[in-house]
């Protein structure tokens, strides 16, 4: 199994929908037909939200980029 990196991590699985590193709800499917792995990459904030960091095992766009290249908010 090849891996790669998000964040700090070189620890995620490339193709894997069960990727075991992948934080809560991930991964989810990118437009390209990737897979969008996440990693938390900072503290929780007094309401409970964690920053996460994301990347896609093929195209390496994060959620971010794909929003704003189709014109919309991320998730």
């Amino acid at each position: 199994m090849r891996h790669f990196a998000v964040g700090e991590q070189d620890s995620h699985h490339v193709g894997d929908a069960e990727c075991p590193e992948c934080w809560e709800e991930y991964p989810e499917a990118c437009v390209c037909g990737g897979l969008v792995h996440a990693e938390a990459t900072g503290q929780e904030d007094e309401d409970g939200n964690v920053w996460v960091e994301t990347r896609c095992d093929q195209c390496g766009r994060s959620e971010e980029e794909v929003a704003e290249e189709l014109g919309r908010e991320p998730r």
